[in-house]
């Protein structure tokens, strides 16, 4: 700052006198113009005068401006400016020096600010420039609105529920509803102390008072007027036949990367609100031919032709899987086309033994699904990833089409394994070999510090592929991932979409296409004879794993 304050000076004093010499020409120019016209510079005197310029860049005043100027000495040394400030004044006394000096330190000091700008850029590219910078294929976004709608495309084998996305909206006025509802919580609270006191009176007015605010909250929400209409199926956690849709999905302005915004109860939100939260606003089904239509026209209109298939785990519902799939696609960012594959999950943490049987039952159906995505769709990269529980049917699905298919060329671009829950020997002789024939590339993320897969190792006796530590799963062919120590949540289960290290690491893998020794967060470790990546928190320079 200091040495910006003292070139802006430098540059007045300049102006100051430039004003001073141009009028001082004017008044000569206007006593001799009725005597000789001005004459126009010769090719000799445009000559001279670009010698006389290459002369003073070169002399020795600009060369010491510019040697203080960008002298490599720390930015807080003001002596250093005070010295330079000397030097440029006492240049200004030479009529040919003064003004190359001030030149070569102005020139300074716009390098420093383009080069912080473009290290601003630099730091920002692949992080996080706004949750609107490029999104998935099929995306609407109005300038003045406080959402983006994001196109999911989903497959599931869930039945239908037994009612619509329209029947789930909850009208109301906004904060007429929170005022109201925190009134009567409070008020009800207030009688309930006095009925404890025996203060009847009060009891009985602040009961009144408190069903009255209800009542209004009631009548809000029955006669409101909201901004979100809803439409469409919703499905259940029990087992149907494959359907195939489109959905949207808003994601508003203010989203975070890594969160899935959804109303909470600690913040007085008793309903969803497209400026603030992400909102499945409309599940349509489509006939198998109108969907693989669909899904070509919008690949197309894609700028690599590319899909990111989004297999969810266990304790995921149906809205919860198509939030993810979006707000995935926008974090990452994927321009391509968002797919959603849905199994039968219960929702519910109780509901482990059904998914599991659930998760099992589904792949011959996510088989059929992803065999028409790679025939049918268009798309020139396919893009798998599966989290937890999903990728026992992911692997399993995977499997009977590397068995079924007569190419010897991979189906797949990149498939990607978060949090496996799949038994670890399990995957190494019978899984893996089927993967690595079928993609192009194999990621798998593992961590010591998922609880989840922890407490699966306890009621399975054995460990799980997507643990770290003594049984992590380290398979030529397949890049594992560790990511321990990157996600501190409470179950450490969900880093895949919440942590914006991996989301970083996931879109190099993803859209950028690189293996693992050229991504730059990622440090080698050896695990005997193999090699298996630690994802660092700060990236590590990239000479460190070539």
């Amino acid at each position: 700052m200091l040495r910006c304050a003292l070139i802006a000076c430098v540059l007045l004093v300049i102006g100051g006198c430039s004003k001073q010499s141009d009028r001082a020409t004017a008044s000569a120019d206007t006593s001799t113009a009725s005597e000789a016209a001005p004459e126009l510079p010769t090719a000799t005197d445009q000559d001279a005068s670009v010698t006389d310029a290459a002369s003073r860049e070169n002399s020795p005043a600009v060369a010491s401006a510019r040697e203080r100027s960008v002298g490599g000495r720390d930015p807080h040394d003001h002596a250093g400016d005070l010295s330079a400030l000397r030097s440029a004044t006492a240049a200004m006394r030479e009529p040919s020096a003064y003004r190359d000096a001030v030149g070569a330190m102005a020139e300074s000091a716009v390098a420093e600010v383009s080069e912080s700008a473009r290290a601003a850029v630099a730091e920002s590219a692949g992080t996080n420039n706004g949750p609107f910078a490029d999104l998935p294929a099929g995306a609407t976004f109005e300038p003045g609105q406080s959402f983006a709608t994001i196109q999911v495309f989903y497959a599931t084998d869930r039945a239908r529920g037994p009612l619509s996305l329209s029947a789930y909206d909850v009208t109301g006025k906004h904060q007429q509803l929170k005022i109201l509802c925190g009134s009567s919580l409070l008020l009800f609270v207030l009688s309930g102390m006095f009925w404890i006191s025996r203060r009847s009176r009060l009891a009985v007015s602040t009961t009144m008072l408190a069903t009255g605010a209800a009542v209004m909250a009631a009548g809000l929400v029955v006669l409101g007027h909201t901004g979100i209409e809803k439409h469409g199926v919703t499905y259940s956690g029990d087992r149907g036949i494959l359907a195939r849709g489109i959905s949207e999905v808003t994601v508003p302005v203010s989203h975070q990367r890594g969160q899935v915004e959804r109303p909470s109860l600690l913040r007085f939100e008793f309903r969803e609100d497209q400026s603030e939260h992400i909102v499945l606003t409309t599940a349509t089904e489509l006939s198998k031919s109108e969907f693989q239509e669909r899904l070509a026209e919008t690949v197309a209109t894609s700028q690599d032709r590319d899909l990111l298939v989004f297999i969810h785990g266990y304790n995921v519902n149906f809205e919860s899987a198509v939030q993810r799939t979006a707000q995935m696609a926008v974090d990452l960012p994927f321009e391509g086309v968002p797919v959603c594959y849905s199994w039968p999950s219960q929702g519910r943490l109780m509901g482990y033994s059904i998914d599991e049987n659930n998760s099992q039952w589904t792949v011959t159906h996510l088989k059929e699904f992803l065999s028409e995505l790679a025939s049918d769709s268009g798309a020139r990269s396919i893009n798998v990833v599966a989290h937890s529980m999903g990728n026992r049917a992911m692997t399993a699905a995977m499997k009977q089409i590397q068995w079924e298919t007569k190419t010897e060329l991979p189906v797949f671009d990149r498939i990607v394994l978060a949090a496996p829950d799949v038994d670890a020997d399990h995957f190494r002789r019978d899984l893996a070999p089927s993967l690595m024939s079928i993609a192009n590339q194999v990621t798998l993320y593992a961590s010591s510090d998922d609880q989840a897969l922890i407490a699966s190792k306890r009621v399975h006796g054995y460990p799980r592929a997507g643990e770290s530590g003594t049984n992590l799963v380290v398979v030529p062919g397949i890049e594992t991932i560790d990511v321990s120590g990157i996600d501190l949540s409470l179950l450490g289960h969900s880093y895949y979409g919440d942590n914006q290290s991996i989301l970083r690491d996931l879109y190099e893998v993803v859209r950028a296409r690189l293996p693992a020794r050229r991504r730059g967060s990622l440090v080698p470790r050896r695990a005997g004879e193999l090699t298996y990546w630690q994802l660092a928190q700060e990236p590590a320079t990239e000479t460190t794993h070539r």
